[in-house]
């Protein structure tokens, strides 16, 4: 009998045993994955179609449904086997869940720095760069920090057939480290309209990457594209909602900068910054930084910063330091 569980092997040798145990191997990780295959990629459809949350929801759901049957009929074998089986779903669709993501986010913000490269190295090929006539920006800054940024630029014609693009970008002064969290929350959009029908504007094609200023700080670069054809007046809205961008200074934790540099010609620029709900105007305190015509309004609750100039200097910053202590 025991010669029946012995391999059949080459007298020489004994190679064909090696050979044997390879082959076997080599079936086994076939059909696991063949089944495997299938089936991951069926988890992973289904996290894609109904999302995390879902897929956690109704694990959950699953695990309490067989533990209470098992306790109902005081079968044991029930309770652990499918609670061991919905366990090890669970733990599957989290794996793939993040992976997906994360592999999705990693393509996303590598095609983007590719894009954003190959824009810049083309703008300067171009034989007119696109200029600004106007330079508008509203930021509001509500009691909790949270800031809502909309910027309008009207445009000089550039009518030349070239693919047009307008960059722009939004500077995180704050002490809080920015996590990959906190980027997520910011959201960005874009609009572009003419000038006859400045209220009929439509979405633009914007792209966005993560980089660092001159000074270190967090900053958000967009790039709208425009197309072939810009005319003479047509005006890009950008607007920015981004979570906490002013929690320190609403907090009393610290002061915060509030400026603009730019580093093409601008015809003229206007900025203005709306404090929310500011307790009282003692506690609120504004030092200039080089900006032109700064002035400072109570308006109710709030306390408004405003600053303008034409044909303001490159590379040269402007704007007011805000320093605020709520509970003094």
């Amino acid at each position: 009998m025991t010669g029946l569980f012995l391999p059949v092997t080459d007298d020489s040798d004994g190679r064909a045993t090696g050979n044997e145990q390879m082959s076997a191997g080599t079936e086994l990780r076939k059909v696991l994955s063949q089944h495997l295959t299938p089936f991951i990629a069926d988890l992973e459809e289904l996290v894609f179609r109904h999302g995390y949350l879902r897929v956690f929801a109704a694990t959950v759901a699953t695990l309490g449904s067989v533990g209470l049957l098992g306790e109902v009929l005081g079968m044991e074998w029930l309770r652990t086997t499918f609670a061991s089986i919905a366990g090890g779903l669970f733990v599957i669709a989290s794996a793939i869940s993040f992976a997906g993501t994360h592999k999705l986010r990693t393509q996303a913000q590598h095609s983007e720095e590719l894009l954003h490269r190959y824009a810049d190295a083309l703008a300067s090929r171009t034989r007119k760069p696109i200029a600004v006539q106007e330079w508008m920006q509203e930021v509001t800054i509500e009691d909790n920090g949270d800031a809502f940024c909309r910027r309008v630029l009207v445009l000089h014609e550039a009518n030349d057939n070239i693919p047009r693009y307008l960059s722009v970008n939004l500077v995180y002064y704050g002490t809080t480290p920015m996590t990959e969290r906190a980027r997520r929350l910011v959201q960005c959009k874009a609009f572009h309209a003419g000038i006859e029908d400045i209220d009929q504007k439509t979405r633009a094609n914007a792209t966005s990457i993560w980089s660092t200023s001159a000074n270190g700080k967090p900053k958000l670069d967009i790039y709208i594209h425009l197309g072939t054809i810009v005319q003479e007046g047509d005006v890009v809205t950008v607007e920015w909602t981004w979570p906490k961008y002013s929690v320190d200074l609403m907090s009393g934790t610290e002061p915060e900068s509030f400026d603009v540099m730019f580093r093409k010609e601008i015809s003229k620029f206007e900025h203005r910054v709306i404090f929310r709900n500011v307790k009282r105007d003692s506690a609120f305190v504004v030092r200039n930084q080089g900006a032109q015509g700064l002035r400072r309004l109570r308006q109710g609750k709030d306390v408004i910063v405003e600053f303008s100039a034409a044909n303001p200097k490159m590379s040269q910053y402007m704007g007011f330091i805000a320093d605020y202590s709520p509970d003094s």
